[in-house]
């Protein structure tokens, strides 16, 4: 966030490149880390799973009963970056320590 907002204040976007750079270095974990998303089918994507707004909600419960849809992005993304790899959770990059890590 301050390396996006010393860009838009100094027009200087070098240090948000960086920053960019290093997260995509570490927030996709690699195959090794996710050895069975090449199994992944997106036409029968998951079971349902409430979302909440703070990581201390979850785990969230499985809820079954719940009908599920398409995956409308996952072979859209495979084709477009070549691999079933996917990115880790947002709020793992806590960087500021809001969530207290």
């Amino acid at each position: 966030w301050l390396e996006a907002m010393y860009g838009k204040l100094t027009g200087d976007w070098s240090k948000l490149n960086t920053a960019w750079q290093k997260m995509e270095q570490y927030i996709i974990p690699g195959a090794t880390d996710q050895p069975t998303n090449s199994f992944y089918n997106p036409n029968k994507p998951a079971t349902y799973a409430s979302e909440w707004p703070l990581p201390d909600n979850y785990p969230s419960p499985l809820q079954s009963g719940v009908a599920v849809g398409q995956d409308p992005l996952a072979n859209e993304l495979k084709s477009t970056y070549g691999t079933s790899d996917i990115y880790g959770m947002h709020w793992l990059l806590d960087v500021d320590n809001w969530y207290g890590f």
